[in-house]
């Protein structure tokens, strides 16, 4: 009764989801697939001069600084100029030292308030650094026709689900290199929930200055996601017509797959959640990564991608809970060293 309570709540959420979707075929197939052995160059695209323009307000009560940020992308997609900045929201905390969290949200949310109702509150009482980035192709980096927020991010056009899943990474890359050098080496934890849990794991296999990630709720293989799971099944019905089998898939996307890789960081900093009853991302493709990894520190939730909103003050808890340990790990450490 408690699965299928859980079950039905999120394909409710799903059927509402499928009210707004594509109404152009996005179909296109790949002239070139990228070797799953360039991974390193593929996600290595940085630009060596970084400008972050930041517009932030002056202290508010709690001493914070609130604003936004752009920067140019790195990976240009050239077709839609508005998604070729990357842009996001800053909440700068008083004093200096304090570590930098940065959080990536998940696929066709259209803003930042859910993600906030989750972590915001937490983070400021602890007054941490607060870095929220926006996604390629979604809020303003959505193209005026895009019907929704991340339409153009994940699709049946395969070349650009490929390259926007790069450009979100080297975004991410971009934005983490520039906090440690602005910022004097601080800690930088990356948080990532959802098609965000996907981006953050995939960076963590290429970028060697993330000192913690929290991974909730989030996606693994984009073949399994767009062939197995009710999130996916129009963009599979376009594949499918255009003679895409999901083999064939699985070959054109996984240079995508964080699973493929192992990550450059301590598994000690790795905290993975997930799910039992989601069904946006199910539970066999997070099992899939975390038996890939070597089975990380984990957590899973009786409940479905729903818990996301309903058990948001677990998860906020459990996150900060391992974010705070490894923030006084690196305390002790850096009193050490000096």
């Amino acid at each position: 009764m408690y699965a299928f309570l859980w079950k039905l709540i999120d394909r409710y959420a799903l059927h509402r989801l499928h009210q707004e979707r594509s109404l152009v075929s996005q179909f296109s197939l790949p002239s070139l697939i990228p070797e799953e052995s360039s991974r390193a160059d593929f996600y290595g695209q940085l630009s060596e001069k970084i400008e972050m323009t930041l517009d932030v307000s002056a202290p508010n009560r709690n001493g914070y600084r609130i604003g936004t940020y752009r920067c140019r992308c790195a990976v240009t997609t050239n077709d839609y100029p508005c998604n070729d900045v990357s842009v996001g929201e800053v909440h700068l905390a008083p004093g200096t030292g304090a570590p930098h969290v940065v959080i990536v949200h998940g696929w066709r949310m259209d803003g930042l308030d859910r993600i906030k109702a989750l972590f915001l509150k937490k983070l400021v009482e602890q007054e941490w650094n607060i870095h929220l980035v926006t996604l390629p192709y979604h809020f303003l980096r959505k193209p005026s026709e895009s019907r929704y927020s991340g339409e153009y991010m994940v699709s049946s056009h395969i070349s650009r689900t490929i390259q926007s899943t790069r450009q979100a990474v080297c975004d991410l890359r971009t934005h983490i290199q520039w906090i440690k050098k602005e910022y004097s080496g601080s800690p930088v934890y990356v948080v990532g929930v959802s098609l965000g849990g996907f981006i953050t794991n995939l960076a963590a296999t290429v970028e060697p200055r993330i000192d913690a990630l929290a991974s909730v709720f989030y996606a693994n293989r984009l073949s399994y996601a767009v062939w197995r799971t009710v999130p996916g099944k129009f963009i599979r019905a376009e594949l499918e017509r255009n003679g895409v089998t999901y083999e064939k898939l699985q070959q054109y996307w996984k240079i995508t797959e964080p699973s493929a890789a192992m990550p450059g960081m301590s598994m000690d900093n790795i905290l993975l959640l997930s799910a039992k009853y989601d069904q946006y991302v199910h539970l066999t493709d997070a099992d899939y990564l975390w038996e890939a990894w070597g089975r990380p520190r984990r957590s899973v939730y009786r409940c479905g991608h729903a818990g996301l909103v309903l058990n948001k003050e677990r998860i906020a808890k459990d996150v900060m809970e391992f974010l705070t340990v490894r923030a006084q790990t690196c305390t002790v450490i850096g009193r050490i060293h000096n």
